[in-house]
């Protein structure tokens, strides 16, 4: 019957121009579930409906159900499914504009309610956009803050650097001008004219600050005695006028002094840099280097060598030792051709770029992403591409020029360690030569002492042949006694062992004696021990025998239980039907019903009977109150609980402390939190 009231409100609600959705009363705004719980007023609601599909249909569909009574009614609607209303309602013809409006999927569009939707998403987007927006540019803000926190840090460590450096500095000229670093007189002199100039110095300083710095000093006093005294009004613009022309006469006299200042300061740099003089000393420096590695050393021509030809392959080894780095020099030298010392930008900013990159140390995190944006931030007229071009071609040009230093140091370690080598061969030449020398000497001297020498030997031959002989008869007699000796020796031995092999004899006899006996010992001990093992294997079966018992009387007394709780179960079971069954109800034909009260509200206006059950539907397994009341803990508490102590911490420490009459069981206590 469900189906079939919810089929019908699906038909009512296809005609939304008739349909009053503001209607409570109305049958289609009603819930059958929720206003009707008695299956009478259900059917009672589903009649109402098929009515009020009829109407809206224009037929009237019950016209041939006049005679007929409300239970009939309800039953044909029952029986009737949401396929047979088309066929139970009368065919009515509607225009074209009815049919769309009550199609489900054409429905008439409102423009205004989509132009308002439109605008609130519009507005929704552009509210979200300006929130992106913001959240970006606060992004970009704490980057630059965290950019520009990073450039303070560096400042401030270079800031400490050159202060240390700037102090060692005038510490070291200070020490060197007071004398210290003089010796001579002609040094001596150089000290005066340096003191001599440091005066001139402060002199032109102190000058300079009385026609500068004084003036404006006194200006500003004056200003301020001015501002401080009271005048009268009538000389008060004529003052003020005068103090006017005072300052701006002033001012642009310190303009005057700063763009002079400025202009000798730019002409003492360019005298200081000029034609580019470190650089100019530096090539001229290698020059004289490489034309002094060319040349083959004096120490080669002037020392002492008796063969021609070990001179000529030294002094060859040195000029294929030129050749080779000459070769390496030219390399390099191609390398910076058309690089300059600026390489390609002017003084002032290669001077800058090269004093960041000086500024962020390799081992800094994001060091060239760090000083590329401080170049960008001192430098703003040159591009990321210029800076990326410029930054390899200094790299290019330092590392040709640190290439060309190493060749050059190279260069000279190699010609050192050849002079070394040339001059110790020719020293090993001259020694050599000279130990020949001393050889043929010590060679003829060496003869006559030979034939002094033969002389004796041949006497000795004699003597050592007379003394062999001598030694010969001695050994002789000698190997007789220790014959002797050797079969005295023999004898004493073979007596020992023969008295040694008979205690042997001996004590082989007595060790097996003692082991028959420990074996006897042995298989008596292992009889006792298996009438002992029989004994405990018979005890262990009368156990295993009374354990089983034990068991099997355990499993009848369960499946006792068991056969018992079904058979409880199956009567709890019946109880439970007879009681649905009692409770049933069953709705009868009766036309008065849908006027009439219902039972349900009858038994609702009756009092309440109090439903006694015969039995416990199920049995219950805890504490007595006598239990409860028995137990110390409960006691002691409620003890302390009329003292008002309950919540103290002596209260808590008794009661964390006492022990229940009966202790759990071991197989209860849960080891799962257990360290």
């Amino acid at each position: 019957m469900f189906r079939e009231s919810i089929a019908i409100l699906q038909e009512l609600r296809r005609t939304p121009d008739k349909l009053n959705a503001n209607d409570v009363s109305a049958p289609w705004n009603l819930s059958p579930a929720r206003h009707w719980p008695t299956p009478g007023r259900a059917e009672a609601w589903l009649v109402g409906c098929v009515v009020e599909l009829a109407n809206r249909r224009g037929e009237n569909c019950f016209h041939g159900y006049a005679g007929c009574t409300s239970n009939s009614l309800c039953n044909r609607t029952i029986k009737m499914s949401s396929r047979d209303v088309c066929s139970f309602v009368t065919n009515h013809c509607s225009e074209d504009k009815e049919k769309l409006l009550g199609h489900s999927k054409c429905k008439v569009v409102q423009y205004e309610r989509l132009q308002d939707m439109l605008e609130t998403k519009r507005l929704s987007s552009q509210l979200s956009q300006q929130k992106v927006q913001k959240v970006l540019d606060a992004a970009q803000v704490n980057k630059e803050r965290s950019v520009l926190r990073l450039h303070r840090q560096v400042w401030f460590q270079e800031h400490h650097r050159l202060n240390i450096a700037r102090h060692k500095t005038e510490k070291d000229l200070q020490h060197f001008l007071h004398g210290s670093g003089f010796k001579e007189e002609a040094d001596t002199d150089i000290l005066f004219q340096l003191q001599e100039y440091e005066l001139d110095l402060k002199q032109e300083r102190e000058e300079f600050r009385l026609t500068t710095v004084e003036p404006v000093y006194q200006l500003r006093d004056d200003l301020q005695y001015r501002l401080s005294s009271q005048y009268s009004k009538a000389n008060h613009i004529s003052e003020l006028e005068k103090v006017l022309q005072q300052v701006l006469s002033v001012r642009q006299q310190q303009e005057e002094v700063m763009d002079r200042l400025k202009c000798e300061c730019v002409f003492l740099q360019q005298d200081i840099r000029v034609t580019d003089l470190k650089e100019s000393l530096l090539s001229a420096a290698m020059e004289d280097q490489v034309s002094y590695l060319e040349k083959v050393p004096d120490e080669i021509f002037t020392a002492d060598c008796l063969y021609p030809d070990l001179r000529s392959d030294l002094i060859h080894s040195f000029h294929s030792l030129t050749e080779k780095y000459k070769l390496r020099i030219a390399i390099q030298e191609t390398r910076l051709q058309g690089l300059d010392r600026n390489c390609g930008w002017n003084a002032a900013d290669h001077e800058c770029f090269q004093h960041i990159m000086s500024q962020y140390s390799p081992s800094l995190r994001n060091q060239r992403s760090l000083y590329i944006d401080m170049v960008q931030r001192m430098l703003p007229h040159i591009t990321k591409q210029e800076l990326s071009a410029h930054e390899r071609r200094s790299d290019w040009y330092h590392f040709s020029l640190t290439q060309k230093n190493l060749v050059l140091q190279g260069w000279h370690r190699d010609r050192s360690e050849l002079l070394l080598r040339a001059l110790s061969m020719l020293e090993d030449c001259r020694i050599s030569h000279i130990q020949q020398q001393e050889l043929q000497k010590q060679r003829s001297h060496q003869q006559n002492i030979c034939l002094k020498l033969k002389a004796k030997l041949q006497q000795w031959r004699i003597q050592q042949e007379e003394a062999a002989d001598l030694e010969a008869t001695l050994v002789a007699y000698g190997f007789k006694e220790e014959e002797e000796r050797l079969r005295k020796e023999q004898l004493r031995e073979k007596t020992r062992r023969s008295q040694l092999k008979q205690q042997i004899n001996w004590f082989r006899a007595e060790k097996q004696m003692k082991q028959e006996e420990q074996r006897k010992k042995d298989m008596e001990r292992l009889a006792e021990l298996r009438r002992e093992i029989e004994e405990q294997v018979q005890r262990d079966k009368e156990r295993v025998k009374f354990r089983k018992d034990q068991f099997q009387q355990k499993l009848q007394m369960h499946e006792a239980k068991k056969k018992q709780k079904q058979k409880d179960d199956k009567e709890k079971e019946e109880r439970l039907r007879a009681l649905r069954n009692q409770v049933c109800k069953v709705a009868e034909a009766n036309p008065e019903r849908m006027i009439g009260n219902t039972v349900a509200w009858r038994v609702r206006q009756q009092p309440e009977e109090v439903f006694t059950l015969q039995r416990p539907l199920y049995q219950l397994n805890t504490y007595t109150d006598k239990q409860i009341v028995s137990d110390p803990r409960v006691r002691i508490e409620q003890a302390l609980r009329i003292a008002g102590l309950h919540n103290t911490p002596y209260a808590r420490q008794i009661l964390s402390e006492l022990q229940p009459l009966k202790p759990p069981r071991r197989d209860m206590e849960s080891a799962a939190f257990r360290s």
